[in-house]
C-alpha cells in the first residue's frame, strides 16, 4: 500500500471522479458514498459514476442520488475505483486503459486479490485482510483529518454490514467490530441500514425466493448446494434483480455444505454465477477464477455465456 502518495494526490487534484462497480452491492456504495461526503468537505469537485442503476434497498444512503450512469473521464484529474475487484468489472474497462495511457492517476482502493485493476492503477491502496472497502475508508478519512458525521458513518456502516453478512460472517474481525463501534458513536443509524438491507422483502420477492428453494440441488459428492433463477422466473413473480440480493447467502445456510452457488440469468442473455462458503478450508474465488470471474476466499462470482433449461425441480445449463 502507498497509503502516504495516495493521500497526497488526493489533496494535491481539485476534480476527483469515484468509480463503482457494475451491479453495485452495499460496500461499493457505502464506501464511495463515505468518500464523496469526506471529499466534498475537503472543497473538492467530486462525481461518482457506475453502469448499472443503485439497487432498491440501497436508495436510502446519503449522496447515491448524485451517482451518474456514464461521465466524460477527461474532465478528471484523479480517478478512484472503489472496491471494484478486477478491471472488467468496472464497466468501463477499455476507457479507464486510455485514462491510464493519458499519463492522468489512477487510484485503486479495494480488498480483493490482486488482478488486472492492480497492474493498471498508479496507485493501489488494499488490504486483504479488511472485511470491506468501507472499512479501507474509515481509516483514509481518519488520515485525512476528515470528520465522520452521521451521514458519513451511516454511508461506512452499511458497507461493513453488507460484506459481513450483517456480522455474521467469518471475515468479521475484532477490528471490524471496533469500527463499526465508532461509527455507531458517531450517529450512524444501524435501524436504517437493517431496515432497508436485511428487513426490507417484498411479496415479490419472497415469491421468487420460495421458487429458487423449489429447485434447491445438493451435489453429496462436492457438497455443494445450488440452485438457478431465470427471467421468465422474475415475470412471474413480478420481482425484478433487487430481489435476487440475498437468495445465495440463505441457500449457503444449509451446514452439510462446504458451498452455495445461485446461478441467474441477465437481461444480456449471460448467466451469471454467485459463490458463497463459510467453510474456513474453502477458497470459493479459485472455483470463481477458473470461468473467469473473482472475489474474495468466501464470496466469488463469475459470469457463463449460456443459458437454463428448466424442468418443474430440476435444471441444467446449457453452455453455448
Amino acid at each position: 500500500m502507498r497509503a502516504d502518495k495516495i493521500l497526497q494526490k488526493l489533496l494535491q487534484f481539485d476534480s476527483i471522479l469515484l468509480l463503482l462497480h457494475e451491479n453495485p452491492d452495499g460496500d461499493t456504495l457505502g464506501a464511495a458514498s463515505g468518500l464523496y461526503q469526506g471529499l466534498i468537505k475537503k472543497q473538492k469537485k467530486v462525481a461518482m459514476v457506475c453502469k448499472d442503476l443503485v439497487p432498491r434497498p440501497f436508495l436510502f444512503l446519503p449522496e447515491v442520488g448524485e451517482i451518474k450512469h456514464d461521465l466524460l473521464f477527461g474532465d478528471f484529474q484523479l480517478i478512484v475505483t472503489v472496491d471494484c475487484g478486477d478491471l472488467k468489472r468496472t464497466g468501463f474497462h477499455e476507457r479507464l486503459k486510455k485514462f491510464v495511457r493519458s499519463k492522468k492517476v489512477l487510484i485503486n482502493i479495494d480488498h480483493h486479490p490482486k488482478n488486472d485493476l492492480h497492474k493498471i492503477a498508479t496507485f493501489n491502496l488494499v488490504d486483504y485482510d479488511a472485511s470491506s472497502t468501507s472499512e479501507i475508508i474509515y481509516h483514509l478519512l481518519f488520515d485525512l483529518d476528515i470528520a465522520i458525521d452521521k451521514s458519513i458513518a451511516t454511508a461506512l456502516l452499511t458497507g461493513l454490514y453488507t460484506d459481513t453478512g450483517g456480522f455474521k460472517h467469518s471475515n468479521t474481525t475484532p477490528q471490524t467490530l471496533e469500527i463499526a463501534a465508532e461509527l455507531l458513536k458517531n450517529g450512524a443509524r444501524i435501524n436504517l441500514i437493517t431496515k432497508n438491507v436485511s428487513l426490507n422483502k417484498s411479496i415479490p420477492a419472497m415469491r421468487l425466493w420460495g421458487l429458487t428453494l423449489s429447485r434447491l440441488h445438493h451435489n453429496n459428492e462436492l457438497k455443494i448446494v445450488s440452485s438457478v433463477i431465470t427471467r421468465k422466473d422474475l415475470i412471474a413473480c413480478k420481482a425484478n434483480e433487487d430481489d435476487i440480493a440475498g437468495v445465495v447467502n440463505l441457500i449457503n445456510t444449509v451446514p452439510e455444505a462446504n458451498a452455495a452457488i445461485l446461478f441467474y440469468e441477465t437481461e444480456e442473455g449471460m448467466i451469471r454465477a454467485s459463490v458463497r462458503t463459510e467453510n474456513e478450508k474453502v477458497d470459493v474465488s479459485q472455483l470463481a477464477n477458473i470461468f473467469g470471474g473473482g472475489g474474495h476466499r468466501k464470496a466469488s462470482g463469475f459470469t457463463l455465456d449460456g443459458k437454463l433449461k428448466i424442468n418443474g425441480a430440476n435444471w441444467e445449463i446449457i453452455l453455448k
